[in-house]
């Protein structure tokens, strides 16, 4: 088989993994979703033993209704944060210079052969409107909001993926770290308020999964850019964030090593007191995306 062909049956493959898992994942969520939902009590059922404790419950539907506005109000100025001012100083050469300082303290060894990986991305997966891939500039542009409906309806939304995928030949062998540079741009915006005590929630997750393959997987490392879990507080800010991330992995010369990166979005609101909206989408402006800078490898024999 001609090496372009074994490649493209490599990703094939590794696609169809991928989407087994994805599918098998949202599945047991919504599983236990309706596990969940049979065990919460409806607003009607609420309501009735409120009746029966004597309380007026009339007053208290009027009175949600203006906590609720009251919350979009509030929700809708907090979206309205932007980006922050930008940092001088070129990305690349701060890159560059970060490397070069690993190599004085010996992390990497001064006679490695360092070079970059760069978009455009060779593929990408996942729901392509969702994750709205741009694989000449190596964007992921996504965003989630929720919103939950009365005093215990809600929505909760299992991981959405977003993969991209770059590759690097070694021309010998050695020990090979790999290093992505990955930038978060994007706001959050994420509100609860538990008045009522109805175990209002509000949550979100941001993830980057990151992985190597020559031969086998090394094994996914993940850092996390948004973990929000709120009851009764609120809370809105830019993300302006590049994790540091890298791997290493023995590898053989002349064989393809794909480099993997998957962003995994979460998210829910339970009651009408509850918002969530997190936006890293171009279309709503220039300055939110996720974007693959570019991959340092550095090859030491």
């Amino acid at each position: 088989m001609a090496h372009n062909e074994r490649f493209q049956a490599q990703l094939k493959e590794f696609r169809e993994d991928d989407e087994a898992r994805w599918k098998y994942e949202a599945e047991e969520h919504q599983r236990q979703m309706r596990i969940l939902e049979g065990m919460r009590r409806t607003d009607e059922e609420v309501k009735a033993e409120l009746k029966k404790a004597g309380i007026n419950v009339s007053v208290l539907e009027e009175e949600d209704r203006k906590s609720e506005k009251l919350l979009e109000e509030a929700h809708e100025k907090l979206l309205e944060i932007g980006p922050p001012p930008a940092r001088r100083g070129r990305k690349e050469q701060i890159m560059t210079q970060y490397v070069d300082a690993l190599v004085g303290h010996r992390q990497i060894p001064s006679h490695s052969l360092c070079t970059w990986v760069y978009p455009p991305a060779v593929d990408a997966w996942g729901d392509t409107e969702a994750c709205g891939f741009n694989l000449d500039l190596g964007e992921i542009n996504t965003e989630l909001h929720a919103k939950g409906s009365g005093w215990s309806g809600g929505i909760e939304y299992s991981p959405r993926y977003c993969t991209l995928w770059f590759y690097y030949f070694p021309p010998s062998s050695g020990e090979l770290l790999v290093r992505p540079y990955v930038d978060f741009q994007g706001n959050v915006a994420i509100s609860a308020d538990d008045k009522w005590y109805t175990k209002t929630h509000a949550k979100l997750r941001l993830r980057l999964h990151f992985d190597l393959y020559q031969h086998y997987w090394d094994g996914e490392q993940t850092a996390t850019i948004v973990d929000e879990h709120r009851h009764n507080s609120s809370a809105a800010y830019w993300v302006d964030e590049k994790p540091s991330m890298s791997k290493t992995l023995g590898v053989s010369a002349n064989d393809i090593v794909w480099i993997k990166l998957t962003t995994s979005l979460s998210g829910g609101a339970q009651s009408n007191r509850a918002r969530v909206d997190c936006d890293f989408r171009t279309g709503t402006g220039a300055d939110r995306r996720i974007k693959v800078e570019g991959i340092r490898v550095c090859l030491s024999p």
